[in-house]
């Protein structure tokens, strides 16, 4: 078990000054803007409940051994089922509209080097979880051992017109919405409704966490400079990039830029 942080003693030495500050910055940022975390191992949940939208900093995997849930949020809705396995990203943010009672789940924490998530199927879980209920860690190198194999991906992911937006959204947020909408013969005014319907976010809004994800991605795990990544994701100017980063992490991006590995130490 961790022990409590506490504030340094006047002789503490640098390290112990730093780790107290990145835990109070980053709890700061935790009540800023509303991130969750998770509980890596097997959990059953007895009540079915629904869940508003959420963010997480860490990126995790959730496998689940019974029951079902369903979620909406970058990488499309998503309906799991015993034996799915879903991966969401670093900076993902996702409604759970539905899990059922009863849902037995692993949640694993999970190395992020792509910035992308997903839904696959997994042939056989009760090896996954009996490896989860002795260690977390080998239960995590397993999955992804197990991932790397291709395999074909699971039916539960809906393929609505929202759905079909979240994703060309996902491949290129800087998109015309109304230019969409004009092609696929819908008006703006449907569009922005039955998207917020399904996605519990306005389309507009939705678009924008994506570019600020994307740059906050390439600010934490690249040398860019801040201009050049706010012109090439999509915003219109560095300070447009700056609020929308802001807004969705809690920080500006030049604290991310001095300190990209701060949410790691949360």
């Amino acid at each position: 078990m961790r022990a409590k942080n506490k504030p340094p003693s006047a002789g503490g030495n640098e390290s112990e000054c730093y780790a107290v500050v990145l835990q109070s910055t980053l709890s700061t940022l935790n009540n800023r803007t509303g991130f969750r975390r998770i509980t890596p191992g097997i959990e059953v949940l007895r009540s079915s409940f629904s869940l508003p939208r959420h963010r997480h900093f860490r990126a995790y995997a959730t496998v689940v051994l019974a029951g079902s849930l369903e979620e909406s949020g970058y990488v499309g809705r998503l309906r799991a089922t015993a034996g799915d396995v879903m991966i969401h990203p670093a900076l993902d943010c996702h409604a759970n509209s539905f899990v059922s009672a009863g849902v037995k789940l692993i949640r694993l924490e999970w190395s992020d080097t792509d910035g992308e998530g997903g839904l696959y199927r997994l042939n056989d879980v009760d090896e996954l979880a009996r490896v989860a209920e002795n260690d977390v860690v080998d239960a995590a190198l397993l999955l992804k051992q197990i991932l790397s194999r291709r395999s074909p991906p699971p039916p539960g992911r809906k393929e609505d017109w929202p759905d079909l937006l979240a994703i060309t959204l996902a491949q290129n947020a800087s998109m015309e919405i109304g230019d969409w909408a004009e092609v696929n013969g819908l008006a703006r005014e449907t569009v922005s409704r039955g998207f917020a319907a399904a996605y519990d976010v306005a389309p507009t809004v939705f678009q924008a966490e994506l570019r600020a994800r994307t740059a906050w991605l390439r600010i934490t795990r690249g040398s860019d400079g801040l201009c050049r990544i706010a012109a090439e994701t999509g915003f219109a100017d560095q300070s447009h990039m700056t609020r929308w980063i802001s807004r969705i992490t809690g920080s500006p991006p030049g604290a991310w830029r001095r300190n990209p590995t701060l949410f790691e130490h949360g």
